[in-house]
């Protein structure tokens, strides 16, 4: 209860530091604070479309978030929801109009949105494997490899989008063939680009404050300080690792598939749009908890939807502002990372110094040698 609390002070001390930072900037630019607050808040709710763009920029986010909650409990801080984002979105476009050219057009609405978000998550997952398995083998660093491998994603991306899934149009962006209309998500809000997707994050936000209720949960979090007693309470490495990435790649390869079929109808080079940094931002900024994580995905996607509402109502201070108004944010989440870390709520190691199955006794106890590791 006390971590709880202290996580949320610190995430409250942080929304506190960034409006701080905003009101001066906008007095270094000569406008009046109150002006782009009110600018901000009508850039969000002035019109059903303004709306309508806060959650589709907050909904990805918040996905990517809460799915990064098992990982971040155990201490896996895994920063490549970037990619896992992009190969969600190839395997989802490949798998749908794969389907409409095996099928044709008469395949009902409902089967491309099972295909594509199931392809999905598939794809997702399978590139998070990558860096657990790394992990787990040759205890690679998972910052480093998932980082690393983001590169990766983003290269094989505009490769794909050049060969096998490229549109054949000629066009000076590179892109696929428009996905069947019949697999586009309909509109949650007419007139704005709010699909029905949109309502997943409420399955995704009830599914983990369940989860974090549970045994499971209570022995990812002991992982994460205690390793040794995790083992014996069933909890091994592998499992902890390979489950947790698979958990946060579905969830991001999900959120690729809702930026194809929810919001461009076709795969851009563009696809992921940072929301994978954002997402890791916003579960720390959040605290770990369902709740939090949306409020810190609204927050963070209002800097962005409000930009322009600022510069529309000061006339003097550019819609840039909100990149550096995030820029603060991510500082400031690092900088709670950094103490929840140091409290020992949230260890940031790729791979913690948990003692192989091999090197304890049936037990649970560890073996002399390992014993006598630990008590130097």
């Amino acid at each position: 209860m006390i971590g709880r609390l202290r996580g949320w002070m610190l995430a409250g001390a942080v929304v506190v530091a960034v409006l701080v930072v905003a009101t001066v900037l906008i007095l270094i630019a000569g406008a009046d604070p109150l002006a782009g607050l009110q600018g901000l808040i009508a850039g969000v709710s002035s019109s059903p479309y303004r709306v309508g763009e806060l959650l589709v920029g907050a909904v990805p986010i918040a996905i990517v978030a809460l799915t990064l909650i098992p990982a971040l409990r155990a201490g896996v801080f895994s920063v490549g929801a970037e990619g896992q984002v992009i190969f969600g979105a190839i395997f989802a476009t490949a798998a749908t109009l794969g389907t409409a050219g095996l099928f044709g057009e008469g395949v009902p609405a409902p089967v491309y949105w099972v295909i594509g978000m199931v392809s999905g998550a598939l794809g997702g997952a399978a590139f998070a494997l990558l860096p657990a398995w790394l992990a787990e083998r040759w205890h690679v660093n998972i910052i480093l490899s998932t980082l690393l491998l983001n590169y990766i994603a983003a290269g094989f991306l505009g490769w794909t989008l050049r060969t096998w899934l490229a549109s054949g149009e000629n066009t000076a962006t590179p892109q696929s063939q428009q996905l069947p209309e019949a697999s586009a998500l309909p509109d949650l809000i007419p007139g704005t680009r709010a699909h029905i997707g949109v309502l997943l994050i409420i399955v995704v936000a009830v599914l983990f404050e369940w989860w974090r209720r549970t045994s499971q949960a209570t022995r990812i979090g002991v992982f994460a300080e205690r390793p040794r007693l995790a083992l014996r309470l069933g909890t091994t490495r592998a499992r902890t690792l390979y489950g947790t990435m698979l958990v946060s790649g579905a969830g991001a390869g999900v959120v690729g598939w809702l930026q194809v079929a929810g919001v461009n109808e076709r795969l851009f080079n563009s696809v992921s749009g940072g929301v994978g940094f954002s997402g890791l931002a916003v579960a720390l900024l959040g605290a770990l908890l369902p709740g939090g994580i949306l409020l810190a995905a609204l927050f963070f996607s209002a800097l962005t939807a409000g930009a322009l509402g600022i510069q529309s109502a000061t006339g003097t201070v550019p819609s840039s502002i909100a990149d550096v108004i995030k820029g603060v944010l991510l500082l400031g989440v690092a900088a709670v990372a950094g103490v929840t870390a140091r409290s020992g709520a949230a260890r940031p190691a790729a791979a913690p110094p948990l003692t192989d199955v091999a090197s304890v006794t049936p037990d649970g106890e560890p073996t002399p040698a390992s014993g006598a590791e630990e008590r130097s």
